[in-house]
């Protein structure tokens, strides 16, 4: 009887302490792929990170929270204020910094999955430049601007 009373214990304090719900995954689903060239894509939804890989110009990336921009973004070292406008843009984006940073600057536009669309070296005149990209489709980039003593990353959307 006691052996009874013991494992009945036992048994209804595993249930109420053997299994937490953790607050990081609910529940996740997802599979996998084969292309007819043989590359296999693995595939989840409810992820709680952006994950991927990157090999030569191929980047694959998957999730659904947050990508890696907002962290670059974040980065930022405010030495010079820079300020993006308009923002959303039609075809010409400018950038207006608080102070001198040289007289060129490599600017790098990339799509939402990390792949570089436009390249360019801007010149930079009264501490402006301006840069027609009526060349990309209405969506969401991310820049980069940079030269020897400056790097800054932002978010831009075409209209």
């Amino acid at each position: 009887m006691r052996i009874k009373i013991l494992l009945t214990i036992g048994f209804f304090s595993s249930l109420s302490f053997g299994q937490t719900l953790h607050h990081q995954m609910i529940s996740s689903q997802g599979g996998n792929a084969t292309t007819p060239s043989g590359i296999i894509v693995k595939y989840t939804i409810g992820q709680q990170s952006v994950i991927g890989t990157k090999t030569g110009n191929v980047i694959v990336q998957q999730g659904f929270q947050q990508s890696n921009w907002n962290k670059i973004m974040a980065s930022n070292v405010v030495v010079v204020n820079t300020t993006t406008y308009p923002n959303p843009y039609i075809d010409v984006i400018n950038f207006q910094f608080s102070q001198s940073i040289g007289d060129n600057v490599s600017l790098l536009v990339y799509d939402v999955l990390g792949r570089q669309v436009y390249s360019n070296t801007l010149q930079i005149l009264e501490n402006k430049t301006s840069v027609n990209l009526q060349v990309l489709q209405s969506a969401e980039y991310f820049v980069q601007l940079s030269n020897n003593t400056f790097t800054y990353h932002t978010k831009i959307i075409k209209n």
